[in-house]
């Protein structure tokens, strides 16, 4: 009876961590707009300041924010330090989008878990819609989860079940 428990229980722990696995793309993917959603609002943005510098300072952006810095008015000092984080989010977004969507998808992964933007991660999660996507990474990635997870599962099981064995037998 406790074999047929066992079994029912192990094949819905890998049905939901494979459901869960193949979440991984959809979600990559749906981070990945967002993204590229915030780094064209940041570049448009900037672009307008940009104009500003090709009319006012021979185009070039980091005189400008030198002199809004230099200024001694608090206002134009603030707007140079936008301009500057501006321009600095510009940066850190086209790289972090061309880290996780220029390589193979197993690197494209790997970027992804280890380079997480935090505050673009939770809004995506916040809109996230779940999807099972029919493509061979999704399935792979779910089925390598489900997998993994199942094989950690039954280590573990086969761990307790030896360290009671083994105190069993020394306390005999």
């Amino acid at each position: 009876m406790f074999a047929l428990i066992n079994n029912v229980i192990d094949r819905c722990f890998f049905t939901l961590t494979f459901i869960l696995g193949v979440q991984l793309p959809e979600f990559m993917q749906q981070y990945q707009q967002r993204l590229a959603g915030q780094l064209t609002e940041a570049s448009s943005q900037l672009s307008q300041f940009e104009n500003i510098a090709q009319q006012h300072f021979d185009g070039s952006l980091i005189t400008m924010i030198t002199r809004y810095k230099d200024n001694t008015e608090a206002s134009i000092i603030s707007t140079g330090e936008l301009i500057e984080r501006l321009s600095v989010r510009v940066e850190y977004l086209d790289s972090h989008l061309t880290q996780i969507t220029q390589a193979d998808y197993l690197h494209s992964v790997y970027q992804f878990i280890w380079h997480l933007d935090q505050e673009i991660a939770r809004g995506t999660a916040e809109h996230f819609s779940m999807a099972i996507p029919l493509e061979l990474n999704a399935i792979a990635t779910g089925a390598s989860l489900a997998i993994g997870a199942l094989l950690l599962k039954e280590l573990m099981l086969l761990t307790i079940k030896r360290t009671f064995k083994s105190k069993k037998t020394t306390i005999i």
